[in-house]
């Protein structure tokens, strides 16, 4: 459960403070004052309190003023919704969208001014030279931002996202230029409903851009959007939240058929997320029960795979509270290489990856690092998620343009180039990281790791999980290893485990000495679904004899077996045991995890021949005096490759999955040919070789 990525919204404390005016009179159209707000009419489709009905946020510019008024006469007065809209405007010319928009509609048209609620079935117009937010519900103003570019939408929508949650849509309509699509990103992952206007836009650069995102629900005329937008109102869009009965009665269905699809299990994801998720894909799909919409699930799987997206989806940006970023590179990273021989590379695992942006800007922070210090630094980064789709668009490292407004000037120079109309990490810096579907709560996790990145993931899980997930995370962490959380995660009460480095920024450091008993690293996870979110009771920690024996098994394993990895009878890789960076490194071109042509140079021919010969055989075959080429000339190197049974084949294998498998069910559709290729260097324990800048996954596939 990736990482996703929520974003804390910051206020600017230059405030510019606008005295009340008294509202104009357009026509007979009486202004509705703050008084009326408990006026408003009860009926299904309306919303009652001040703060649960929807808020729309809209954002235009060059074009938008006619695209804007066609939306009026598709939108009905009583919605129940208020609407913002953000015009791109001249900084220091007066604006007539008031009068103008006025003669278009019955809803009443105001400037915003600041600290003024915004009310249902109103209309709310930034005014000029001006940056506008909302918070609480209200609208707050500060002056336009002067220095770099000038994102309002994407600053308003933010906002909103933050303010209204599920109860935000955002809609992005005619306008050149990028500005909106970052700010639909977040208004779709709070659970929020977007628009993008369709080719009818005068200039179509804004809703292309936020189109070709993905993360736009409806590609509408102006009009459209309008009727679209009333027909939401009229659904049982807060009906459907996440605290109804209704919604905490029927959730345990729809998980059972995400389970059962996916094999991910969302019983301990937090109920309100989940069910916000949920109540978002039945306003798409016009559902208006949760049983009607399980049985929707059961009909269409298509959907199952659109939920489970939905569920995944979180905001990631390059370079994410920027100060963080600085605070490893000066207190962080030193004490990473301190005591760390040349030859041992630092090691950095990435949770919930997403689309790869944290992932890519840690290695750019950690290069800067070792460029500014003089250092040689060999590095690996491990970036995981559970989202394949998002996994794969990680691995091509190539961005739409709007993902640079985070990205330094230099930066984009150094680190990126263009292709296609989108920016790519340059190969240096793609090579150090390998992307790879993970999921932290089943599959194995990583070991001697001296950087976790596990941001905004434990807002997402319940108590449950997170007891059991944080002993994971410290597992795989060096002995003086960090954890690096997001602004509204802490350690809570795992101060056994790790202790404070920088609190602010939210930077641990590993304890040392053994886990305790009941926080050590479990062999079993928490039960799969649970009915209604009941606590799930976790006995202590107390492991019988069969379960020592694994743990030490495990261990030793970890610490002294030779390097090898795991694969499938298609030679994909599976999993990674130790240091295999001597015999394996990533090959130019498209990212892969085929055995074959991650090999290094005189290692093909032998290797192919024993897998080949140990699968006809189903038996061990060990390659004798292999030549792999170091940077000094060749060594000898053993290789061993030993069939084993019980792997379920991966995605690429046009199966359903890849997991280790110790009693295989049903659906698990065991191998009959998987192997488990291990490497042995002759002369390791003399000498380390130099490791290469690059990483290498450990990939239990779901």
């Amino acid at each position: 459960m990736g990482s996703t990525g929520r974003k804390s919204f910051l206020l600017s404390g230059n405030k510019c403070v606008m005295t009340p005016r008294k509202p104009r009179r357009h026509g007979t159209t009486r202004r509705q004052t703050e008084s009326d707000q408990q006026t408003i009419p009860s009926r299904e489709g309306t919303f009652e309190t001040s703060l649960e009905f929807p808020v729309v946020g809209i954002g235009a510019s060059a074009g938008g003023l006619d695209a804007f008024t066609q939306f009026l006469e598709g939108v009905e007065a009583d919605t129940g919704m208020a609407f913002v809209l953000i015009q791109h405007l001249a900084p220091n010319h007066p604006s007539s969208l008031v009068e103008i928009l006025s003669r278009a509609t019955r809803l009443p048209v105001t400037e915003g001014q600041n600290e003024r609620p915004v009310l249902p079935n109103h209309i709310y117009v930034i005014p000029p030279g001006r940056d506008m937010i909302i918070v609480s519900g209200k609208l707050q103003l500060s002056p336009r931002e002067v220095h770099g570019q000038h994102r309002p939408i994407d600053l308003f929508l933010h906002s909103l996202a933050e303010d209204r949650k599920h109860l935000a849509i955002a809609v992005v309509l005619s306008g050149t230029g990028t500005d909106g699509t970052i700010g639909l990103q977040a208004i779709k992952a709070e659970g929020g409903i977007t628009f993008a206007q369709d080719v009818s836009a005068q200039h179509q650069s804004m809703p292309r851009s936020a189109i070709a995102s993905g993360c736009v629900d409806f590609v509408l005329s102006p009009i459209e959007i309008g009727h679209e937008i009333t027909r939401i109102a009229r659904s049982r869009l807060v009906a459907l939240s996440p605290s109804s009965e209704e919604a905490i009665n029927n959730l345990s269905d729809v998980v059972k058929i995400l389970h059962a699809a996916t094999g991910i299990d969302f019983s301990n994801y937090k109920p309100t997320t989940l069910r916000r998720r949920i109540a978002r894909r039945m306003v798409l799909r016009k559902t208006e029960r949760f049983a009607d919409y399980a049985n929707y699930l059961r009909r269409h799987p298509h959907e199952v795979e659109d939920l489970y997206q939905d569920i995944l989806i979180h905001v990631t940006r390059f370079f994410r509270d920027p100060e963080s970023y600085e605070v490893l590179k000066t207190e962080v990273f030193p004490e990473l290489v301190k005591n760390k021989p040349p030859d041992r590379p630092v090691r950095i695992w990435s949770l919930g990856c997403s689309t790869g942006e944290e992932a890519y800007s840690l290695a750019i922070a950690l290069t800067e690092f070792a460029e500014s210090t003089g250092l040689r630094l060999p590095a690996q980064i491990f970036a995981t998620d559970l989202n394949e789709e998002s996994i794969q668009k990680a691995r091509t490292g190539a961005y739409p343009k709007h993902a640079a407004q985070d990205i330094s000037a230099e930066r984009l120079r150094r680190f990126f180039y263009e292709v296609d109309g989108k920016y790519r990490i340059t190969k240096s810096i793609r090579e150090i990281c390998v992307f790879s579907k993970h999921n932290v709560l089943t599959d194995p996790p990583f070991a001697r790791i001296d950087l976790i990145s596990c941001r905004n993931l434990l807002i997402y899980l319940e108590p449950v999980l997170q007891q059991y997930l944080m002993p994971i995370l410290r597992y795989a962490l060096n002995s003086s290893g960090f954890l690096w959380l997001g602004a509204s995660e802490t350690i809570g009460s795992y101060r056994e485990l790790f202790e404070v480095k920088d609190s602010k920024h939210k930077i641990y450091v590993k304890r040392p000495g053994p886990a305790s008993a009941d926080t050590g690293f479990r062999l079993q996870r928490p039960s799969l679904v649970q009915a209604d979110f009941e606590p799930i009771e976790i006995p202590p920690a107390e492991l019988d004899r069969t379960q020592l024996d694994r743990e030490g098994d495990r261990i030793l394993l970890a610490r002294y077996s030779p390097p090898s990895v795991l694969i499938s009878s298609n030679l994909e890789v599976l999993q990674f045991r130790g240091d295999t960076s001597p015999y394996l490194a990533a090959g130019a071109g498209r990212a892969t995890l085929n055995l074959l042509r991650m090999l290094r140079e005189g290692l093909l021919p032998g290797v192919h021949a024993a897998i080949t010969k140990a699968a006809s055989e189903k038996a061990p075959v060990r390659e004798e005096n292999l030549q792999v080429k170091v940077s000094g000339g060749f060594r000898s190197v053993s290789v061993e490759v030993i069939p084993i049974n019980g792997i379920r084949p991966s995605s690429n294998d046009k199966k359903p999955s890849t997991k280790t498998c110790s009693q295989p069910t049903k659906k698990c559709n065991p191998l009959t040919k998987s192997c488990r290729a291990s490497m042995k260097n002759s002369r390791l324990r003399k000498k380390r070789l130099n490791p290469v800048t690059k990483n290498w996954s450990q990939s239990t596939m779901n």
